[in-house]
This record gives structure tokens, sequence and C-alpha cells, in this order.
């Protein structure tokens, strides 16, 4: 059976997390067993943008420095990265403090602009995917999400954190090409699958940091940070996810990404056929706040059309008296359905907005929330969701 570590953690102490991290990584046979001396080890971190650590947007840097400490005696051989949605990569690492850890341990920064073509050959929409090469071909991958909520997503923890495998930018395409939210849902196996081909069996080690997480409107300024004292570490994405959803309460059946997974055998999705180590996150007893009008599989078949989402959803509603007029959300915004001119605040083009959430996402002043659902939708949606 699949294998989930949970570790309650109380604090971002270094050693506290030091010891949780050991001890999970006992449970899986030991990190010795996981990373062999001198071979190559990528840690994906979770590097959404340029924002403040307290936000509990992106990984910790003191939970990074953590796994980094425990790597380096077995191997030297460590690099870091992700690829942030519109900033440049090392501006966003300074603001949220990871560049000040990387710095301290001598890790170098890994080239998002060196590429790799990986494949899917049980594709469902998409079979082949440029992705950062070295997170690809590095001995052993770890990958280190965020627990999140996620507007569209509903959650973001280990295999959508895998979506910073492609550059920047060239994400807001993939949300065009997979507008609707199952297709964009199966876009993101289609991804997951080809990592998984394109690794070949070779390590991957996810380790979530939810010691702070984050509920109501993620995965950015939107979201509320909550203390949910949570470590979960697995060799298998799926069933991390699986797990997490339970621990923080929330509602399995609107996991879409995660149920797709496991209906394709990309990992264990049945939380019954996991075998949960380590502590007992019952008795934390969290209720994250999901996110607002979130749906089940049932009532996402019913947008699959734009017009229908244009009649049924809520849509971005820009606050003025937030707004910077930075443009970041024109400049990410998938459909260009966001606009700004020199000196004025953004305006949507609500027809042709494919509600993928992205401006809400880079929005550095949580400028951008949803609308009330219209009454066609509430109507409609509300039965579909049961």
């Amino acid at each position: 059976m699949s294998k989930v570590v949970v570790k309650i953690c109380e604090e971002y102490d270094l050693e506290t997390i030091k010891s949780k991290l050991t001890e999970s990584f006992d449970l899986l046979g030991g990190l010795n067993n996981l990373i062999k001396p001198n071979q190559s080890v990528f840690l994906k971190v979770n590097c959404l943008g340029a924002f403040d650590v307290s936000k509990a947007i992106t990984t910790n840097p003191i939970f990074l420095k953590a796994v980094i400490q425990l790597i380096k005696p077995i191997t030297s051989n460590i690099i870091v990265g992700d690829n942030p949605a519109t900033k440049e990569m090392v501006h966003c690492f300074k603001k949220n403090g990871m560049y000040k850890t990387v710095q301290e341990e001598q890790i170098p920064f890994f080239n998002p602009k060196n590429f790799a073509h990986i494949e899917n050959s049980n594709y469902k929409y998409y079979s082949a995917f440029e992705v950062s090469k070295e997170m690809i071909e590095a001995d052993v991958l770890i990958n280190l999400p965020k627990l999140k909520t996620h507007a569209l997503a509903y959650m973001t923890v280990a295999e959508k954190n895998f979506f910073g495998l492609i550059y920047g930018l060239s994400k807001g395409a993939w949300h065009v090409k997979a507008s609707d939210p199952l297709q964009f849902g199966e876009m993101m196996n289609d991804l997951y699958g080809a990592l998984l081909e394109a690794r070949g069996g070779k390590t991957i080690i996810n380790v979530c940091d939810g010691i702070i997480g984050l509920e109501g409107e993620g995965p950015s300024t939107a979201g509320s940070p909550i203390n949910s004292k949570l470590i979960l570490t697995s060799l298998d994405a799926i069933s991390l996810d699986t797990v997490a959803v339970d621990a923080v309460g929330l509602d399995y059946d609107k996991l879409f990404i995660t149920k797709i997974a496991g209906k394709r055998g990309y990992g264990e999705s049945n939380i019954k056929n996991i075998t949960i180590l380590g502590d007992d996150y019952k008795k934390l007893n969290l209720k994250f706040i999901p996110p607002k009008d979130s749906m089940s599989i049932k009532a996402l078949r019913l947008i699959k059309f734009k017009p229908i989402r244009n009649l049924l959803l809520e849509h971005p509603v820009i606050d003025n008296s937030l707004c910077i007029k930075c443009g970041e959300c024109a400049k990410i915004c998938p459909p260009k359905a966001m606009k700004i001119k020199p000196k004025e605040f953004p305006k949507l083009k609500k027809k042709q907005c494919i509600r993928c959430w992205c401006c809400a996402e880079v929005c550095p002043q949580n400028a951008i929330s949803k609308s009330k659902r219209p009454l066609p939708g509430k109507i409609l949606l509300k039965n579909r969701d049961k």
C-alpha cells in the first residue's frame, strides 16, 4: 500500500522541523536509502510569486533550510528552483526569504530557460510539454509544496505544484488550451504522467509544508494563513493530496485533479488504500474554509463551454481602493480578458474571461475577488453539487 507520513509541527523552528522530517523519512525507509551519495537532487519549491513569507503563499525558507541541511551529509549536489507566474525567480526568492536560505547554504539556482521535451504516451488531451530540464534530469526530485486551497483547483498541494515545471508566462497558454476546469484537470494529469514517464522510475519525494497553510480564496493574497501544524511526506503525490484534503476537513469529491489522477492510475486516490503513518491529524480538528462556490466533478461537467460559464459562474471583480495599477493581472491573463491602460485601473471583458483566476493569484494587493454567483448558476449548480 502507498504510504503517507503525517507529522504535527507547532512552529517554524529549524531543529524541530529537521527532527520531524527525519522521523518522516525513516518511516519511508530512511533518507540514506532514498538518496544515494553524490546523486543530484532538485528541490522544487512553491514560489508562486514575490510574496512575503508571512502570507503563507510560498514554501517557508526555514522549511527549505531544514530539508537542505538533512540532504547535505549525503550529497552536496543540490539545486533549487521554481517557475514563478510572472516575476523573475531570484526576485521572488528575495521577497519570500528563500534567497537568503539558498545563499547561506551555498546552493545554486537552476536555469529555468533550459528546457526539455517530455511526452505522455497515455495522454487524454495533450501528449507533449516543454519543461525545465534540470527538474527532469535530477537523480532525485524533491517536491516542496505548500498546503493551500485554490480558487480553480480546490486545493494545491503535491501534484498541482508540478505545474511549476512549466516556465513562467508559458503557463498562461495552458490555461487557454485547457480553459474549462475538468480539461485543466486532465491537462495537469497529462503533465504529471509525462513527468513520471520522463523520470523513468527515478525517486520523487513529496514533502508538504503545512505548518502554516492557506485557507479560503487561495492560492495567493486572497487566502488567509492558518496554523495547520502539518508536515506531510510521501513518495506518491496523489496519496499525499488525498490525505491532505481529509486532514484539513475539506470535501474530497471536489478535489477533481486528484480524482482524475487516481482513475488514470498515477497514484492512490482512495484513502482506504493508503497507509497513514506518524501522528494522528484528526486530533487537530482542522476545518479549512474552502474556496467560494467550489464545485464537484458532477457540477464541473455542466460548465465545459465558455458561454455556459459566462452565464452561470462568478467573475473577477477589482477593488479600486486596493489596486495599485501595477498591471500584473493584465500581464498574466491567458485570454487577455483583463486590460489596463497607463495610470488607469484594469478592466475585465467578462465574455472573454475563462475563470482561471490567474489574475487573483498574481495580484500583490488582494484587490481581485470573486463576484456573487449569478442566479441561474445558483439554481442549476446547486443540485449537481450534491
